[in-house]
């Protein structure tokens, strides 16, 4: 017994470090092609990444109002990461920052390799190599991942858990028959749950996990694999995100603060829905055939900024087709006799939850990195659909080749904003402030990044923004109200880009105040895209013909 179980383990031990091998190296590939790609400078981050995570381990929710504006209560766990490394030493060294940051994040590349391992399984070696090849190649240098490598916008954090659950349920599909999976469907849910914790956007893809668990579930002849995979999902949400939900829950009335509050109806905010509908399709036509729109370069179509991808399209027909050609065969009786079908296990379970997930994010969002799930897949989608259509390996080869190389040559990749390297990855100096200042930010405009960088007893006001607005009479405007017309403490406006005077005394004018004579005081910031300064406000029965300039 002991020798059979050596040499057991002696046999396992290549597979495994083989395993390791591969996904260590392409790890540290995504996070060299982080570093050369440059440091995050975008829009987001300027926003609230760096803001958020510091104001929630702060507990500043009730302190500030929301100058972040409404992400700002999003939950910052999957910012917590690239909060401890511009925390700790590693800020001194950006490029080690930013290859963490790409690594880590090259873990969905790694599960991408695994699951085209797993769904594509050619009978003819030459064959295997080069399409399993072009499925990495093609899902993971598309515009979503690549564009989003070490970046903060955290959609390609809670893709790695989204990933990680669907490989889990396709393992579970193919276990042997007297095993119910139990396990499996367990550590899929959990994953699935983790994701949705970490950002709540990736419950576009619930349904599409859920669906195929049935399905598995069904094979497997038991009841028990759904009721573990949904008891799971729970528990990873709540690990993630139920301390942040009931913090939300305690300060506001609203564990999802200030979002769907027409249903929590917190005094804090607005009964009013927030959501973001300028990217869904325009007509039940476009719905259909979305993918084929971003073929061609756009701007303000399922995203802010410009870029065109062929691998939506090319996996929707590959989908369509092999789909047609599988009810087909099942009409025909002739399923069980084509290899191509035995060469694509788990192919038709990558399609259900591809199918169904994109329809749910479409209707939900239609915001293309939301998606970035979908299209690291396509590359194994459009490979699988391959071999279930064309027989001849020299032309599944010649097929696979063409693809690769029309992505290549087609994607225009969109720019978030990098910036570049300097002596620290964030570096922002903010003017000193009297202690317990009032410092207002009256613009929608991404400004909140100075804040933990800024007098910590201060107080950070926001207004006319995103979601709250000077006419409102919600609790939080008019607590920003209140403060600013509260005579003793020193106050300040921030002025965002182009000094604009006439602007921000129109703002203070509303509290009974005005720019002062001290000049506007700059921050100083690698980050910088538009210029940040101080102004001091002073009540309106102050020295007058003051613009707060030189």
């Amino acid at each position: 017994m002991s020798v059979l179980t050596k040499s057991n383990s002696s046999a396992l031990r290549p597979p495994l470090a083989a395993w390791v091998f591969r996904a260590l190296l392409i790890c540290c590939c995504a996070g060299l092609l982080s570093v050369i790609l440059g440091p995050d400078n975008s829009w987001d981050l300027r926003f609230y990444h760096l803001y958020a995570p510091w104001a929630y381990l702060q507990g500043r929710y009730l302190y500030d109002i929301g100058p972040a504006q409404s992400q700002g209560f999003l939950n910052p766990t999957s910012g917590f990461l690239f909060y401890a490394l511009i925390s700790s030493k590693l800020n001194d060294f950006p490029r080690i920052l930013a290859f963490v940051m790409g690594a880590v994040h090259g873990l969905n590349a790694v599960l991408i390799f695994a699951i085209v391992r797993h769904v594509l399984r050619p009978l003819q070696r030459l064959d295997g190599f080069v399409l399993r090849a072009a499925a990495f190649l093609v899902g993971v240098s598309g515009t979503g991942f690549v564009s989003l490598l070490g970046m903060t916008s955290n959609d390609l954090i809670n893709s790695v858990f989204v990933l990680a659950s669907l490989l889990c349920v396709l393992k579970v599909a193919e276990l042997p028959a007297a095993d119910r999976g139990g396990t499996g469907f367990a550590l899929a849910g959990l994953f699935a749950g983790i994701a949705v914790g970490l950002k709540y956007t990736a419950a576009v893809f619930v349904p599409g996990l859920g669906t195929i668990t049935i399905i598995a579930a069904i094979r497997r002849k038991t009841v028990g694999g759904p009721i573990a995979f949904a008891a799971a999902s729970a528990v990873g949400v709540l690990a993630v995100a139920g301390h942040h939900l009931v913090t939300l829950w305690q300060d506001f009335g609203n564990p999802l603060f200030p979002f769907l509050n027409q249903i929590f109806h917190s005094p804090y905010y607005e009964p009013e829905p927030l959501r973001d509908k300028q990217f869904l399709p325009r007509d039940v036509w476009q719905a259909l055939v979305y993918p084929f729109y971003w073929a061609k370069t756009n701007s303000y179509l399922v995203s802010e900024v410009r870029f065109r991808d062929w691998r939506g399209a090319i996996a929707y027909v590959a989908i369509a087709a092999g789909l047609f050609k599988l009810v087909t065969s099942c009409a025909r009786g002739k399923l069980s006799r084509d290899d191509a079908f035995a060469e694509t296990q788990g192919l038709a379970l990558v399609f259900v939850f591809m199918i169904v997930s994109f329809f749910v994010w479409e209707f939900a969002f239609s915001i293309y990195r939301y998606a970035v799930v979908l299209e690291m897949l396509t590359g194994a989608a459009a490979m699988g659909g391959l071999i279930w259509l064309v027989k001849d390996h020299r032309l599944r080869i010649a097929a696979a080749i063409a693809v690769l190389a029309a992505v290549a040559l087609t994607t225009i990749y969109p720019d978030w904003e990098r910036g570049r390297f300097g002596n620290r990855y964030v570096d922002v100096r903010v003017p000193p402030l009297p202690p317990n200042s009032l410092v207002l930010l009256a613009t929608g405009q991404p400004a909140a990044y100075f804040i933990p960088f800024a007098e910590p007893t201060a107080r950070y006001l926001g207004i006319e923004n995103n979601y709250l607005l000077l006419s409102q009479h919600n609790i939080l405007a008019s607590e920003v109200k209140r403060l600013m017309r509260t005579p003793g403490p020193s106050k300040f406006i921030l002025s965002f880009g182009p000094f604009d005077s006439g602007k921000l005394n129109a703002i203070l004018a509303h509290f009974g105040l005005r720019l002062g004579s001290s000049p506007c005081q700059p921050i100083r910031s690698n980050l910088e895209v538009d210029a940040l300064s101080l102004c001091e406000a002073v009540e309106d029965g102050g020295r007058p013909g003051a613009d707060g300039q030189d």
